[in-house]
């Protein structure tokens, strides 16, 4: 009981800042999911040594997204309507800035304002949302500056497409290990109604004709 109480105050604190989902949580009745992926690259190529963070909030939920370099993920969550958010301090507070690691290295850069105004993501039950590769880019590095880091998130029809294709030929692939593999089948018919929400968006952009 005396550790309980020693861990409580802890516990507290990382609810503050942001809830971890399940990571490869299988589909079940009440439960929606995201799915994700980080991309880290340097002047010499990609690399898969980092860690990416980004909030999902709602009115009720907030999550910690790990955007993991070079893994597409399956996150569930709880169902709700939710907006890319800037990561929080252990104690809640929205920090200004976004903290990427890179090789070991932690690097401060300003969170994307494109990002703010993307529109809310209706997460319903059984329902997956394939939100977007998450990107940081170290710049080449000039003689007598700071290394720059840059950062977006590719949530392009294509990108997205990219993501559920992924979890697919996971579930189809015998040397993905069985939790992973056991998560992709359970999310089956949503990875297949995501596929389909993809080719219509597509088809919508393709008929769309801007007036004159």
């Amino acid at each position: 009981m005396r550790v309980f109480a020693l861990l409580a105050p802890l516990i507290a604190l990382c609810a503050c800042s942001g809830a971890r989902p399940v990571r490869y949580g299988e589909a079940k009745f009440g439960f929606a999911g995201v799915i994700v992926r980080g991309r880290i690259i340097t002047p010499t190529g990609e690399i898969q040594a980092g860690k990416l963070n980004i909030n999902l909030e709602s009115e009720s939920e907030k999550y910690r997204l790990p955007f993991t370099p070079g893994e597409t993920t399956i996150l569930r969550i709880e169902p709700d309507k939710y907006r890319l958010h800037p990561t929080r301090s252990p104690f809640g507070f929205i920090q200004k800035g976004l903290t990427v690691e890179i090789a070991g290295r932690k690097f401060r850069v300003p969170f994307p304002r494109d990002i703010l105004r993307k529109p809310p993501l209706d997460a319903k039950p059984t329902k997956l949302i394939p939100v977007g590769i998450f990107e940081a880019r170290l710049l080449p590095v000039k003689k007598g500056r700071r290394p720059k880091v840059v950062i977006k998130l590719d949530d392009s029809i294509q990108a997205r497409r990219d993501l559920v294709q992924d979890m697919i030929k996971k579930m189809m692939d015998p040397k993905t290990p069985m939790k992973i593999r056991s998560s992709s089948i359970s999310w089956t018919r949503a990875l297949e109604q995501a596929l389909s929400a993809l080719q219509g968006e597509e088809e919508a952009a393709l008929s769309y004709k801007p007036g004159k």
